[in-house]
């Protein structure tokens, strides 16, 4: 292979733009030979949406030879994703990435509700009374219109924090929950749902409120976002990853003279706040942008074509807050001020593991528990008995620490479906499941030495021990995802279609410093946005709209 001299500051050969070029060369070439396809709607989707949403869609709560078909649908949802992962890529790096985090996803949110639970015996929506406009709990329309079903099953297959569902995760503002076996049509309590949890997620009261949030939360991370394509991609590192010195198809002579004798205990801490900084942005970004769509134009602020689904209170916010951080540690990190849009899924999957190896039952039990703590419709004695139907040390360990493998997994994922051949799979592994070992051993540390801590440590050292642990730790363990991220050429998506940021700079007369088409005001280019796609070789199923 040819080796290219390069050096990053060179305007000529800027290093974002020639990897850009390189990389949607690959994917060309590999699509010419047939060796791989693109994303295309909706035949992409069948494994992780349409056949969980066909079976849902059936009754089977009265057909246990149908409901014992679940495995064969199990089987047939990770074959198809399977082979989504292994032959299907994208010519735009974001793209490329985002078909490994639906496959996989995708599988675990589709055994979920086809293996790990039992949706049509405990699920329920909140619905409003077509009679008095009341809000009341739907459990699975068993009776009603295919269409019903259908509608019911979409919501639940496309609902992954539970947001009016009593399945909900426990961060986000919710109604009390429903008495499983209570029947259709009980009064949901909208009184009772608070505004704010105690880990710091809200919803908007007003429309107008909502709005300024929302704009406010694009504009912040629109200019982060531009700042960091802008200025982060100058290091060889945030564009090709740590191998960038012994790259076979890039040699890089030097870092940017700004970096140039700077420790690399500092570049590497610096490295790794511009990682879950863009990450962070870029959450906030599309998150906001998607929660106004469906709230001003579809919903009630809009056409109201979604019903309950775009009233105001379904748009909880993404992330927590911080604070939690300094209350939990590693534990508040991830598991209240961190976005929970996965969690229902991997923790679905834990339980069930737990419960299939410690009892050998593979029907999952009835897991809905209500306000008063009732569970299958029978309410707890006392306080003893209701401790006692806490999961056990054992389970909570195992669903912890499957839950960060399987996210720890859809990150891999991510990395082996782009197109960039220097990922390293196991990185992404061993990242997220240091930070489920870590909130395990931390919790059992000060579970522990409880009484020492709070004999000699006042409120406010205790949380600076928190955020201590949590920065050193994330520090220590970062570099296995933000490698892996840099490595399948995540940071050179470009998220904003306009550059304020870029724009200034040339108007400043400093344009020439950014180098190549990275100095371009207008920043999105032929490979953003759909296209038709015709399926080779006569297969019409495999045409329709690629990404």
């Amino acid at each position: 292979m040819t080796t290219t001299t390069l050096n990053p500051n060179d305007p000529l050969y800027h290093l974002p733009t020639a990897q850009i070029f390189h990389l949607r060369t690959l994917f060309y070439t590999q699509l010419s030979l047939g060796k791989i396809k693109p994303l295309v709607l909706p035949s992409a989707f069948f494994g992780t949406l349409f056949l969980p949403l066909l079976y849902l869609s059936i009754p089977h709560k009265s057909r246990p030879w149908l409901y014992s078909l679940r495995w064969v649908v199990a089987i047939l949802i990770v074959y198809i994703d399977y082979t989504l992962l292994l032959t299907t890529s994208g010519s735009n790096v974001a793209i490329g990435y985002a078909v490994g985090l639906i496959a996989c996803h995708g599988t675990v949110w589709g055994l979920t509700l086809v293996l790990f639970t039992r949706p049509q015996w405990d699920a329920a929506r909140v619905v409003r009374d077509g009679e008095t406009g009341g809000y009341t709990w739907q459990f699975y329309p068993e009776e009603g219109s295919w269409w019903k079903r259908v509608g019911w099953a979409g919501d639940l297959l496309l609902n992954f924090r539970g947001v009016g569902w009593n399945y909900a995760v426990s961060t986000i503002p919710s109604p009390p929950f429903p008495t499983v076996g209570g029947g259709q049509g009980q009064t949901v309590e909208m009184g009772r749902m608070e505004k704010v949890t105690r880990q710091g997620y809200w919803v908007c009261e007003t429309g107008r409120e909502f709005v300024r949030d929302r704009l406010w939360q694009v504009g912040w991370s629109w200019v982060v976002i531009d700042v960091w394509t802008t200025f982060g991609r100058a290091d060889p590192y945030i564009v090709l990853g740590p191998e960038y010195v012994h790259s076979s198809h890039w040699k890089i002579n030097s870092l940017p003279s700004a970096l140039e004798g700077v420790p690399m205990g500092v570049v590497s801490l610096g490295r790794s706040i511009l990682g879950i900084t863009g990450v962070a942005a870029g959450l906030f970004y599309f998150h906001s942008i998607y929660q106004l769509v469906n709230y001003c134009v579809l919903g009630k602020g809009g056409l109201d074509l979604l019903g309950v689904q775009g009233e105001l209170w379904q748009y909880p916010s993404l992330f927590g807050e911080f604070h939690m951080v300094k209350e939990k540690g590693l534990a508040g990190f991830w598991g209240a001020w961190w976005h929970q849009s996965f969690r229902r899924g991997f923790a679905a999957a834990g339980e069930w593991v737990f419960d299939v190896v410690a009892t050998g039952e593979t029907v999952p039990a009835l897991r809905v528990r209500d306000t008063n703590g009732e569970v299958n419709g029978k309410g707890y004695d006392n306080d003893k008995e209701r401790r006692a139907k806490k999961p056990t040390r054992a389970k909570t360990v195992v669903t912890v620490l499957i839950a960060f493998f399987l996210s720890g997994l859809m990150h891999a994922c991510g990395g082996l479906t782009s197109m960039s051949p220097t990922t390293k799979f196991w990185t992404p592994i061993m990242f997220f499941a240091t930070q489920g070992v870590g909130v395990l051993v931390q919790g059992f540390v000060c579970q522990y030495f409880r009484g020492f801590i709070e004999r000699n440590f006042s409120t406010r050292w205790r949380r600076v021990g928190n955020l201590v642990v949590v920065a050193v730790w994330l520090q220590l363990t970062g570099w296995g995802l933000v490698d892996d991220m840099s490595r399948a050429g995540i940071w050179l998506f470009e998220p904003v279609p306009f550059s304020p940021v870029r724009w200034l700079v040339k108007i400043l007369g400093y344009g020439d410093m950014l180098g190549g088409n990275n100095g371009n005001v207008w920043r999105l280019d032929e490979e953003y946005g759909l296209r038709w796609w015709w399926g080779p070789e006569g297969r019409w199923w495999e045409s329709g709209l690629r990404l």
